[in-house]
């Protein structure tokens, strides 16, 4: 797929012919004169969620970057995520530096930046499979500079850079109308579950409403997950989904259900059948007089943390003080925050598509 102004062949070039590849490093984490200065040093954690990044969480001293392998790169330098997130990549608006997790990209002279930024979006799967590492995946200098690539003239590079752009606007666009929503339904989450409980006594323990099974049933034994298979494989966790798997025993299809972290507390409500990465987790179920959607949005309600590394659920968790309103009053409470739930699934489905749309660009404006 080409613009048809465009006839010139693409030259095969390696990414070193068209970048500076340069990585990063780490000042002495225990010399506070090395940090909290005014450069900007980026950690591959925070790379690859937006096209443009401008603001590190942690920043380093002049002194830190004199005391350190961290290179100064220029605004407008591919940030590239060499380690454990590999091929992950955000361009920087503002000079910066990195740790050593990255191997990042500077344009060379006609090299437009934002093509270049594409341009190693895909080849994400090529850095993947010739990344190395028991602990993590890393991919090195060396192989980031011999990757082979087709590059066109300066020209066509702007026009592919611009259409593609044009697609990032949208997704960031849904982006934030996605996070004005899910704010929206936090707010009224609070408001809703507060007005109703309280001033009111506790009439009941979590335990006596809700029902846990140990998951070790439902576990999957091959962690070799697929891409396409029949049965998802779940975490509670961020992740939340891992990749599918073909085992055919052991697969939760119960009723809807809520897969509770008993570490991390963290949870997520699950209406398919499925299995689980491990026994780290409850598989919560309403027992009576309660609506198990209503039960985990009082579980947002709660606002559950933890540092301590330890099972949670039975001793902390289970015990916990509730006060249960009847059925129709927690029936109305979801009636409201379902209509936001399912107006946020609909934005969602259209960032996906978004995506999907992008990633069929990408494949097909690429030699």
């Amino acid at each position: 797929m080409r613009f048809r102004q465009f006839r010139d062949d693409w030259s095969i070039k390696r990414l070193s012919d068209i970048a500076e590849v340069v990585g990063g490093g780490t000042p002495d984490t225990t010399d506070s004169t090395l940090w909290n200065g005014d450069i900007q040093w980026f950690t591959p954690t925070e790379v690859g969620h937006s096209k443009y990044v401008s603001s590190s969480i942690r920043t380093i001293s002049q002194l830190g970057l004199q005391k350190s392998s961290a290179k100064i790169l220029p605004a407008g330098s591919i940030l590239l995520s060499s380690r454990a997130t590999v091929g992950e990549c955000s361009i920087t608006q503002k000079d910066c530096t990195t740790n050593q997790g990255f191997q990042n990209l500077i344009p060379k002279k006609g090299i437009n930046n934002e093509f270049l930024y594409y341009l190693a979006q895909t080849q994400k799967r090529h850095f993947i499979k010739y990344a190395s590492g028991s602990t993590f995946l890393e991919i090195s200098n060396s192989e980031i500079k011999k990757t082979k690539c087709a590059v066109p003239s300066i020209e066509e590079q702007t026009e592919i850079a611009t259409f593609l752009s044009a697609i990032d606007r949208k997704i960031e666009v849904q982006n934030k109308i996605i996070e004005d929503l899910k704010v929206l339904k936090k707010e009224l989450n609070s408001f809703l579950i507060s007005r109703l409980t309280n001033g009111k006594e506790p009439n009941c323990k979590i335990k006596d409403v809700i029902d846990y099974e140990q998951p070790t049933s439902y576990i999957v034994n091959s962690d070799k997950y697929i891409v396409d298979g029949e049965t998802p494989v779940l975490t509670a966790n961020k992740a939340f989904f891992l990749g599918y798997t073909n085992e055919k025993d052991g697969i939760y299809d119960k009723s809807d259900c809520i897969i509770f972290d008993d570490f991390t507390l963290d949870f997520k409500y699950v209406d398919f059948p499925f299995k689980v990465k491990s026994s780290a987790i409850k598989i919560l179920k309403a027992k009576r007089f309660i609506e198990l959607r209503y039960f985990y949005e009082y579980l947002l309600f709660l606002n559950l943390t933890t540092n301590e590394h330890k099972r949670h659920y039975i001793s902390e968790i289970a015990t916990l003080p509730l006060y249960l309103p009847s059925i129709k009053e927690q029936e109305r409470v979801l009636n409201v925050l379902n209509a936001i739930s399912s107006k946020i699934t609909v934005e969602e489905k259209y960032k996906t598509a978004l995506q999907a749309q992008k990633k069929h660009l990408l494949n097909a404006m690429f030699i």
